[in-house]
């Protein structure tokens, strides 16, 4: 007969068992879930280091070789004297503002860290790569060190089989470091550096506009206004001109009979703010920006630059003068279109002369190019002068927001090396030339020669850090 105390003891055992089973299979559970979390934490490392080595990559720039495009560690500077803001190498304790010139001390500066920037690994492999491209590639030399008797060489060129100089011993270890730098010569042509631009098979390379866009060096902005005039920034006829806060007034009525201009009152180098570098190289590819506001007038306003005695000049008519808007060189009609000013109304005028080309654009739209004929013989000597003007006739202008840019101008005389600088070299297949934009302090083909495509990691795809210099790096277009 069984008793309520057995049936008790029956139950108790059941729920023992159920709670064990209930227990083991939490048990199970846990293991399978720690089981599932470690596998992924597998598969992920596994495909973040596939994306790493196969499709994209993150680099860190340590060094200025391609300022002001890239920076490595620097410091940025704002000035006392007219509040411009510029980045300096972070080694430097002084600098020297590009805008006003007034000199200064950084020291006390704080050190920031470098761009940070994302690579595209893999794009190569659907085609080769394009002229200007900002790219990652393996140095071709590296530093190896005896593991026997820790002998260092310094810059050679790593050969299997290679022995310490030294003591004989083949234990040796290398690493090879990551370079950035610009895409200036391609496979099968001739290159040679002359006055700053890059000739290609004897004509200048021309860059792309988004290209040319990432490598203008501001000159002078009239928005930031000088507490202390260092150098005087304008000459002006006192008679027609007035020099305001942060712009110039133009008034010359048709009796006068004559076009008066404001000059720049400088002449301009190839200076390199963030090295605190004096360039002794004058440059004469130079981008004009300013707004223009006509108050009264039927006449129109003009902007030259000059060029060793060679005028280029755009002029745009006011709105019922008659008049086309044109090109000319030295006098001489190149280009002319239907652009004019209107009375009161706030125009952006922008021209610029850069590797041959002449552009004229009206409201951020182009209204005039002209390609003067690059390849010539006479194209790329090195000039003595150039300058900046803007002026007008039969006028009352007001001009404003005036800025003053260069062009890049790459080194002839680079005393740590000369490829392509004495004479035109020749890029054999599956080589390439690449150059840093900060032309004094990179180390580049013009020490190490051409570089074979075996060492291209991949293509500069986006400027990631900081957040507020982000910046996609396109393919140029022709």
């Amino acid at each position: 007969m069984t008793t309520n105390k057995d049936k008790t003891s029956v139950m108790t055992k059941a729920l023992d068992w159920f709670r064990a089973a209930d227990g083991e299979q939490s048990e199970k559970s846990r293991f399978h879930l720690i089981r599932e979390n470690v596998q992924w934490i597998i598969i992920s490392i596994i495909i973040a280091l596939g994306i790493r080595y196969f499709i994209v990559e993150a680099f860190k720039i340590p060094t200025g070789s391609m300022a002001p495009t890239l920076v490595g560690v620097h410091k940025h500077v704002v000035c006392p004297n007219c509040g411009w803001g510029f980045t300096r190498d972070y080694h430097g304790s002084g600098a020297t503002c590009p805008n006003c010139l007034f000199q200064m001390d950084t020291y006390k500066n704080k050190s920031h860290g470098g761009n940070r920037i994302f690579v595209n690994k893999f794009i190569y492999g659907f085609g080769g790569p394009d002229r200007w491209d900002v790219m990652v590639f393996k140095y071709p030399f590296v530093d190896i060190r005896c593991k026997d008797c820790d002998y260092v060489m310094i810059d050679r060129r790593w050969v299997e089989g290679m022995k310490c100089e030294r003591c004989g011993s083949t234990r040796l270890k290398h690493k090879r470091k990551n370079y950035i730098k610009r895409l200036v010569g391609l496979s099968g042509e001739e290159l040679q550096i002359k006055n700053g631009d890059i000739f290609i098979n004897g004509k200048v390379a021309k860059k792309p506009q988004k290209t040319q866009e990432e490598l203008w060096v501001p000159v002078y902005n009239s928005a930031y206004v000088a507490s202390k005039e260092v150098v005087p920034s304008w000459n002006v006829d006192t008679k027609y001109w007035q020099k305001n806060e942060g712009s110039l007034l133009l008034e010359i009525s048709q009796a006068e009979g004559r076009t008066s201009f404001a000059t720049f009152a400088r002449r301009i180098f190839d200076n390199y703010a963030y090295n605190d570098m004096t360039g002794a190289n004058v440059v004469g590819d130079l981008r004009l920006k300013l707004y223009a506001v006509v108050q009264r007038g039927s006449g129109g306003v003009s902007a030259v630059i000059e060029r060793d005695g060679e005028i280029f000049d755009a002029y745009i008519p006011v709105q019922g003068s008659g008049e086309k808007c044109g090109l000319r060189r030295s006098g001489k009609v190149l280009a002319e279109a239907d652009a004019h000013l209107t009375l009161g109304h706030e125009h952006k005028v922008e021209f610029c002369y850069a590797d041959g080309v002449l552009r004229l654009l009206l409201d951020e739209k182009q209204v005039l190019f002209y390609d003067s004929d690059a390849g010539s013989p006479d194209y790329g000597g090195k000039i003595s002068d150039s300058g900046i003007r803007i002026g007008g006739r039969d006028i009352t202008c007001r001009f404003g927001d005036i800025e003053i840019f260069r062009d890049i101008y790459y080194s002839s005389d680079l005393t740590s090396g000369s490829w392509g600088v004495s004479g035109p070299i020749k890029i054999s297949n599956g080589e390439y030339f690449v150059l840093g934009d900060n032309r004094d302090f990179s180390l580049d083909s013009r020490r190490f020669g051409k570089l074979s495509g075996s060492y291209i990691v991949g293509r500069t795809w986006l400027r990631a850090w900081p957040i507020n210099k982000a910046q996609a790096f396109e393919t140029p277009n022709y």
